[in-house]
């Protein structure tokens, strides 16, 4: 787990934390500390998220698990603090006047930092997204939905969706980790294939649960 701590809440702007980023990529891959990386996504409305990512105990756990493999990046409590309260600021002076301040703060929530990271308009929320940089160019990425809603419920479905993403990276000989491509294909196919038949299960359960509400209703 890689703490994302913004120096400069005022002045700073997505495109220096965007180079952060990239630039703790490259030191970890030469380092040998990841094959892949992660960051979490979420809006200032989950609050879910941002409970657990307060939590030593959570993170502690989130850290062991990804060890060597995943270097997983999310923002620390003071950025989601500022941004929370300048949002707060923003929307009223909006609501009051009926427009919107020159000065007012731009949106810097995970999940807006990501769509710049990626140039992505849409991204579910929250969700963990994987992404493989290679020559501090993204040049693949995918991702996992958390659908918990509860603190508990969300950490350990984020703890499987890390456990099922490194599984394919555990076996990998420390000769091969410079095959960056390839590792990351195993990686995408295994979050890929859970992602798959989470959906496929969901849709199921729908199905049966409306099979079951139509049958209470059967003369």
């Amino acid at each position: 787990m890689h703490q994302i701590i913004y120096p400069n809440l005022e002045d700073g702007h997505s495109e220096s934390l965007e180079e952060y980023i990239l630039q703790i990529c490259h030191q970890h891959k030469t380092e040998n500390r990841a094959m892949a990386f992660a960051f979490i996504v979420s809006d200032l409305d989950d609050p879910q998220i941002i409970k657990l990512l307060r939590d030593k105990d959570y993170l502690q756990a989130l850290n062991k698990i990804s060890s060597r493999y995943l270097t997983v990046f999310y923002l620390n409590n003071d950025y989601v603090d500022e941004t929370i309260n300048k949002a707060g600021k923003s929307d009223i002076i909006r609501f009051e006047f009926g427009i919107e301040r020159v000065d007012a703060p731009g949106n810097y929530s995970p999940k807006y930092l990501v769509q710049n990271l990626l140039n992505r308009e849409n991204l579910p929320s929250p969700s963990i997204l994987f992404f493989q940089v290679i020559d501090n160019i993204i040049t693949d990425h995918t991702f996992a939905q958390i659908r918990e809603d509860r603190i508990e419920d969300a950490f350990i479905e984020m703890k499987q969706i890390i456990k099922t993403a490194i599984e394919s990276l555990s076996t990998v000989k420390d000769e091969n980790r410079e095959n960056s491509s390839e590792l990351f294909n195993l990686l995408k196919l295994s979050i890929e294939s859970s992602e798959y038949w989470k959906n496929a299960r969901n849709n199921f359960d729908k199905l049966i649960k409306i099979k079951d509400f139509l049958l209470c209703w059967k003369i």
